[in-house]
């Protein structure tokens, strides 16, 4: 689905979300919990999307709920689990699994888990622009009560199923494969550009 303008786009993208119940009340958490420079991201979000243009259940096919922050005064690995572990709590009525990430520590993330040296992202912005691929790429939050979209690459991947690389130090072709090979076993009609 194309759309004539970046506002028309970003109206539609969140007249969707808004549809999908298990998401807004996790962002009304969220702003609850008064998380710095947060965002619901990536998956859960482009495949409400998806799946709205395929009439299924808004959340068909989610596996996890990706949530990020950034909180550059507290980079422990024990404060980023005991939020996770307080997430998960609040919501274990949920059938998701939630992948919770302080963006500012993420540079320690990737050194110990996949040993690449990156520099520490600036802001969640900064890391969300960085992410493996242009659909992946976006996140929402919420500013006096309304929904915000953050896309660095717009929106009309999304709309198109235009899956394109994002070619950054943090990402490889490796990855890259295997995010498209699991988004094509729930998808049809993806357009992939190869890495």
């Amino acid at each position: 689905m194309q759309y004539e303008c970046i506002d028309e786009q970003n109206e539609k993208f969140i007249s969707i979300l808004k549809q999908n119940n298990d998401l807004m009340v996790i962002l009304d958490y969220l702003v609850e919990l008064n998380l710095p420079n947060f965002y619901i991201a990536a998956g859960s979000i482009f495949q409400t999307i998806w799946n709205y243009y395929d009439n299924r259940p808004l959340n068909y096919g989610i596996k996890d709920i990706d949530i990020i922050y950034y909180d550059p005064n507290n980079i422990s690995k024990e404060s980023e689990k005991k939020l996770e572990d307080k997430i998960v709590e609040h919501f274990k009525t949920l059938n998701y699994e939630f992948d919770i990430h302080n963006e500012a520590r993420m540079h320690l993330w990737k050194k110990e888990n996949e040993n690449k040296d990156i520099n520490q992202y600036k802001n969640s912005e900064d890391a969300i622009s960085k992410w493996i691929a242009t659909v992946h790429s976006v996140g929402i939050t919420k500013v006096n009560h309304n929904i915000k979209v953050y896309a660095p690459y717009g929106l009309s991947d999304i709309f198109s199923r235009t899956i394109r690389p994002i070619k950054h130090k943090a990402n490889s072709k490796e990855l890259y494969d295997k995010k498209v090979a699991s988004w094509q076993t729930r998808f049809n009609n993806l357009n992939i550009i190869e890495w």
